[in-house]
């Protein structure tokens, strides 16, 4: 069950990419065409943008099998990086050139027709297929917990301590034992008889550790007390069944030993780790911006600098202040040294291989912890509102430096009040999570989601102009309306969003910006709901 489940999920991420791959080639194509047509010159900042765009595509797309494409793109890439190096703008007429080259990439790619059916069966959280056994002695509990989790799309059935055998021979996937109804004593012994047993929730009055060191003991897999929380649990059977599929783990290895860093590369890819070696140590910075790795690993004796001072030169930059970094040394001296000015850890060489994973693992693991925490919504893993508001900053200077459109996106569900009180939070709680999903899910990979309040959302496009980002967003409210009409089909409100979207880039401040997609947002609702307001909306 676990490898097809796997299957499913790979086969979901690989149709969610192209969709997103789509959409992304043809804004660098549009890009590159409208420079193109020009009478003069394109700027270094939409080149730089360019190349970036097109960096990611080739960094991907060899991943999912389309080498092709991937070959081409870091082709272009490459060539627009030699012109940004020698300060040379190219002509209208090479740029043509280069989309020629890119069109050609484009077509490698599958047909969307042909994948989005596919994609409407595995993309989905296939959340149907999971079967909950709800097993007390107390109806009305066993069909309240029963309802609340068939309205998230689960298929639940309800058994008496007495239908035992039955509930075995329906081979749930998951069972929910109400002990306040049915005590430990009468269901551990029918329990540990089981040969494979189900993942195993437990619903319990005591709140205590004892209690729980003892469900854990009884293989319980989830423990939950009142007042009793139906997202709770759906958040557990999600990670239950599902499992985690976290984001590759990215090491930078600057290290001038060719022979080492090689062997340093092989050792973290053989425990599932990527990894960039660089061997030159003025090339670190590059490196940095094109990786963004997790963790950096530098020898302490480089041959241009010491790994002190690489990792000094490093944190100039604020976006690497806080990048945790490994230190290699040969001696006690440079040990004391590493660990009392910038570094976070060290390795004395040799490098033991089983220590070198294991370092880098709990290093990465506990600065992506920390970030998280700070920076990711506990409901819905975007940006938090202090983290939002933070990016917007930022945005906004980089949009008013560099002279480059950057859009807003501001999306409220329409009627989740409704909701929540029709059917409870977890329901709302539960379309919120779903929205944030689509939004993270189908967006381009340098978008950004925030969450802005309660039900709503608001989305950064960087480099692109309010129409296209309208067109986005637009898209994303039909796949959503969609997607909650099969899912909801016995539900008696109707879940969709509104949304407004305006040109950052066209305001005069961030609280400029924020009010007018505000404003588009409110007009959005006053005409009905469900759709998206833009410029030519006014």
């Amino acid at each position: 069950m676990q490898e097809s489940g796997r299957s499913r999920r790979l086969e979901a991420l690989c149709v969610q990419y192209v969709e997103r791959l789509h959409d992304d080639l043809q804004a660098v194509m549009a890009q590159v065409k409208e420079m193109s047509t020009r009478d003069n010159a394109a700027s270094g900042v939409e080149l730089e943008a360019v190349c970036e765009a097109l960096q990611r595509i080739a960094d991907s797309a060899g991943r999912f099998g389309y080498d092709t494409l991937s070959e081409i793109c870091g082709e272009v890439a490459r060539q627009t990086r030699q012109w940004l190096d020698g300060d040379v703008l190219p002509a209208p007429y090479t740029l043509a050139a280069l989309q020629s080259r890119l069109q050609y990439g484009a077509e490698q790619l599958p047909n969307l027709d042909d994948l989005l059916p596919a994609h409407a069966t595995t993309a989905q959280r296939e959340i149907a297929s999971v079967r909950v056994a709800l097993l007390g002695d107390e109806p009305l509990q066993r069909r309240a917990l029963g309802e609340a989790l068939s309205a998230l799309g689960y298929v639940c059935r309800e058994y008496a301590m007495h239908d035992v055998d039955a509930l075995t021979a329906w081979q749930p996937t998951a069972v929910l034992i109400d002990e306040s109804s049915v005590p430990r004593s009468r269901w551990s012994a029918w329990w540990s008889g089981w040969q494979s047993p189900p993942h195993l929730l437990v619903f319990a009055d005591e709140d205590d550790f004892a209690a729980r060191l003892s469900a854990i003991r009884h293989g319980a897999a989830g423990y939950f007390v009142p007042p009793l929380d139906a997202s709770l649990i759906d958040r557990c059977l999600d990670r239950l069944v599902s499992g985690p599929m976290p984001e590759p783990l990215r090491v930078l290895i600057v290290d001038d030993d060719v022979e080492l860093a090689e062997h340093y590369h092989r050792v973290l890819d053989g425990a599932g780790i990527g990894s960039w070696v660089v061997n030159v140590p003025a090339e670190t910075l590059l490196a940095l911006r094109d990786y963004r790795p997790d963790l950096a690993l530098i020898d302490t004796r480089l041959s241009m600098c010491t790994g002190r001072e690489m990792a000094r030169v490093m944190r100039l930059d604020g976006a690497w202040r806080d990048l945790p970094v490994v230190y290699l040394a040969a001696d006690d001296d440079v040990r004391e040294q590493a660990l009392t000015r910038s570094g976070d850890a060290f390795l004395g060489k040799p490098v033991d291989d089983d220590a070198l994973v294991a370092t880098v693992l709990s290093h990465v693991h506990r600065a992506r912890g920390s970030r998280r925490s700070v920076a990711r919504d506990g409901l819905t893993g975007v940006l938090t509102y202090a983290a939002l508001q933070e990016l917007l900053e930022v945005e906004f200077a980089r949009t008013q430096r560099s002279d480059t459109p950057t859009s807003l996106a501001l999306i409220d569900i329409d009627h989740v009040g409704a909701l929540n009180a029709h059917h409870g939070h977890a329901s709302g709680d539960y379309v919120i999570r779903l929205l944030a999903e689509h939004l993270t899910q189908q967006l381009r990979f340098i978008d950004q989601v925030g969450r802005y309040a309660g039900g709503a959302f608001c989305v950064v496009l960087p480099h692109c102009n309010p129409e296209d980002a309208q067109r986005a967003i637009e898209r994303i409210r039909l796949q959503f309306q969609s997607q909650m009409q099969t899912n909801n089909e016995r539900c008696d409100v109707d879940v969709t969003f509104s949304a407004g979207v305006a040109g950052l880039h066209d305001a005069s401040s961030v609280e400029a910006g924020l009010d007018i997609v505000d404003q588009r947002l409110y007009r959005a609702k006053l005409a009905g709901r469900n759709r998206v307001l833009g410029n030519g909306d006014e």
